[in-house]
């Protein structure tokens, strides 16, 4: 009776093995929970990243936008302070309305929300200036 050796798939097997090890290694390493924002937003590199950075810049110019909002309301007569308010309410909706449009395009994609972030941002900014126009004008 012939005996079988099992030479060449011991060797076979411990090969593969040896060759498998690194890629165990490197996806054995600890990976973050969650995506954190890079450093800096020049930095970013996926689109979570660049979406979580317009958001913050977002963020930053309503903050901005709301902090003038509160010195032209404090400055205005009543009657002004309803005409702003009004005015304020409407530059919402088309705010909102108008960087829906923007985005449009990119609908369902990744990069949709960066497109409608970027443009909320921009015409939050454009808007912080016409306010802070208001409270100079006002505070003459």
């Amino acid at each position: 009776m012939r005996q079988k050796t099992l030479f060449p798939y011991t060797l076979i097997y411990t090969m593969a093995a040896i060759l498998c090890l690194p890629a165990v290694s490197v996806s054995a390493q600890k990976r973050p929970a969650k995506q954190s924002k890079p450093q800096s937003c020049a930095n970013a590199m996926t689109q979570v990243e660049m979406n979580q950075c317009a958001s913050d810049e977002y963020k930053n110019a309503d903050a901005e936008l709301n902090k003038i909002y509160q010195q032209a309301m404090l400055k205005l007569e009543p009657e002004h302070k309803e005409k702003l308010k009004a005015a304020q309410t409407a530059w919402i909706k088309f705010r909102d309305t108008h960087c829906e449009c923007e985005a449009f395009f990119e609908r369902g994609g990744s990069i949709e929300p960066m497109y409608r972030l970027e443009c909320l941002k921009q015409i939050t900014k454009d808007r912080t200036i016409q306010l802070r126009k208001l409270v100079e004008e006002a505070s003459r």
